[in-house]
């Protein structure tokens, strides 16, 4: 294969790889495989779609592995699935596997169950600023974000990346921003309209609701929340 990872993806590798503890689970996002790190030199394929796409990723991400130095393991038994011919249903099946591995992570300090954590009192962290390799060669800046958390049950320091936040927490969690004295939650079409037909809007927006671009009070706004609507609460009560 003539592919290879550029200098920034090693990079956040090398970073993100670290970070991960031994038995955690590492599913990129639309590849159709999982890895675990089985220690901390060494990573094993657990699971695979059978399709060439899903074989090309696997090849790609393990030149990335063992560009960041770690070993690749792909066993013989090895979970190979015929990935379903409805795309939909073949995104939900993915969803649904990660949801279900998410659930049994630990904490590698104490074993603690990570899904048993106060998933709603986090920290979200701007980590930096990377070039990625997108799909046709080229590159685009990618804002790399982590998820700060205690351990409910030693206190150790969690470091979680966002997409892996989204399996184990779930859309709520996710689309809240706990930053200084204020939480700002992001809105469904749902809360918006019972807003409205509360009569929230008849004359202004209120004050305690703002829509949010890339930047709030001078701080970076993590991606996935661009363009939402949020409501701010305060620490000690809401503004309504």
């Amino acid at each position: 294969m003539d592919w290879k990872p550029n200098e920034d993806l090693i990079k956040w590798g090398n970073e993100h790889f670290k970070a991960l503890s031994v038995d955690a689970m590492w599913t990129p996002q639309d590849s159709g495989v999982q890895f675990m790190k089985t220690a901390e030199d060494t990573f094993q394929l657990v699971f695979m779609y059978n399709h060439p796409t899903a074989r090309e990723h696997y090849e790609k991400l393990s030149l990335l592995l063992k560009e960041c130095g770690y070993k690749v393991l792909e066993p013989d038994d090895v979970e190979v699935q015929t990935p379903p011919l409805n795309p939909q249903m073949q995104m939900q099946m993915e969803h649904e596997h990660k949801q279900k591995v998410a659930q049994g992570w630990k904490c590698p300090e104490c074993g603690y169950p990570l899904a048993n954590n106060d998933l709603d009192n986090h920290i979200l962290e701007f980590v930096e600023t990377i070039d990625a390799e997108l799909d046709d060669g080229t590159t685009a800046p990618l804002e790399l974000w982590r998820y700060m958390l205690a351990c409910n049950s030693c206190g150790y320091d969690l470091s979680v990346d966002p997409d892996d936040f989204l399996l184990l927490a779930g859309d709520e969690a996710f689309m809240k921003w706990n930053k200084g004295e204020e939480t700002l939650v992001a809105l469904t079409r749902n809360n918006i309209v019972d807003l409205a037909d509360a009569g929230c809007f008849e004359e202004s927006v209120p004050p305690f609701i703002t829509l949010l671009g890339k930047t709030y009070k001078d701080e970076k706004v993590p991606p996935w929340m661009w363009g939402t609507t949020v409501r701010i609460v305060h620490h000690g009560g809401e503004e309504e």
